[in-house]
């Protein structure tokens, strides 16, 4: 069901001239922030988190997001921030999913 949404929606968003990246650098009026790319696409970059790191890898890095930031307003940077120390991995190519409009293309 979330591949049909974002084939049929994500990517169309990702490719007209209203695409922006799933964390926008900034907004004119905050209920244009609400769109398919923040909820849908974020979405699935968490779970393309997942998957990379394995139900343990994931699970040790939301117990450490937790343990640093419970009941604080965060970041996208502290929640990845927080997955890269729990295991030990360096993710800065992981962040251009947050910082980068379209949908990536495989050659």
């Amino acid at each position: 069901d979330q591949v049909k949404i974002i084939r049929s929606a994500q990517f169309a968003e990702d490719s007209g001239p209203m695409a922006h990246p799933i964390r926008p650098d900034s907004y004119i009026e905050m209920n244009n922030f609400y769109t398919v790319t923040v909820y849908n696409k974020g979405a699935e970059v968490i779970r393309m988190m997942h998957t990379m790191l394995g139900e343990s890898g994931f699970r040790a890095g939301m117990d450490l997001y937790f343990e640093r930031h419970d009941g604080q307003a965060v970041t996208c940077e502290d929640f990845v921030r927080a997955m890269e120390d729990a295991n030990k991995i360096d993710w800065t190519q992981f962040r251009l999913w947050y910082s980068q409009a379209g949908t990536p293309s495989v050659k």
